[in-house]
């Protein structure tokens, strides 16, 4: 089976998606997709070989690699995946690039990649997307942004507004058919951490 063919089929069998393991490889979202269904880059680095072979557990001679090469450099981190729906999943990971991840966030071992559920923060961002948040403890250094959120039975990103004379928040939504929370107070806002990466789902 060629390279690309057998890269594609590990994609769908897995649940990945084009942008995800471009992410894994420290790349723009649309790499993978371009490499598979446009043909370029022509091959991939024996370092992204090695990385995939990893991720997906197989030969690197399945996709297009020398028998037993090894990431060389490369250091691979383990993010924790968290469930935005509240379904309770069993706990899943993605192997991320360290020196990429480190770029993102100086207390990487505080990262985490959320998915984007529904369709309250379009456009900015879309059902499928995934983002990275750097967690925190207390709301400590909070200021205006996108943060994720810790509902009754979910996880999921909002926008932020601060009212520092009356220490309250406005939570928002991107979309007009969704409603925002206007004026609530900050202990009564569970927020799991800041956005830090947005990743757009590849079609």
């Amino acid at each position: 089976m060629e390279p690309r063919e057998a890269l594609d089929g590990l994609i769908v069998e897995r649940g990945e998606t084009y942008a995800s393991i471009s992410r894994l490889l420290g790349r723009n979202s649309a790499y993978i997709q371009q490499f598979i269904k446009r043909g370029s880059p022509a091959r991939l680095d024996q370092s992204d070989i090695a990385l995939l072979a990893l991720h997906f557990d197989v030969p690197p001679e399945v996709l297009g690699g020398k028998e037993g090469p090894t990431v060389g450099q490369r250091s691979i981190v383990k993010v924790p995946m968290l469930d935005g729906t509240g379904s309770g999943s069993r706990p899943s990971w993605r192997l991320v690039d360290a020196a990429w991840l480190a770029q993102l966030s100086d207390q990487p071992a505080s990262v985490a990649i959320l998915p984007i559920v529904g369709e309250a923060m379009e456009p900015a961002l879309c059902n499928g997307d995934e983002v990275m948040i750097g967690r925190m403890r207390n709301q400590e250094g909070l200021r205006e942004g996108l943060y994720a959120i810790r509902g009754s039975s979910e996880i999921f990103v909002r926008r932020i507004a601060i009212d520092p004379m009356k220490n309250r928040l406005t939570v928002l939504t991107d979309h007009p058919a969704y409603p925002n929370w206007p004026g609530i107070q900050r202990k009564s806002v569970d927020i799991v951490g800041r956005v830090i990466w947005i990743g757009a789902r590849v079609p």
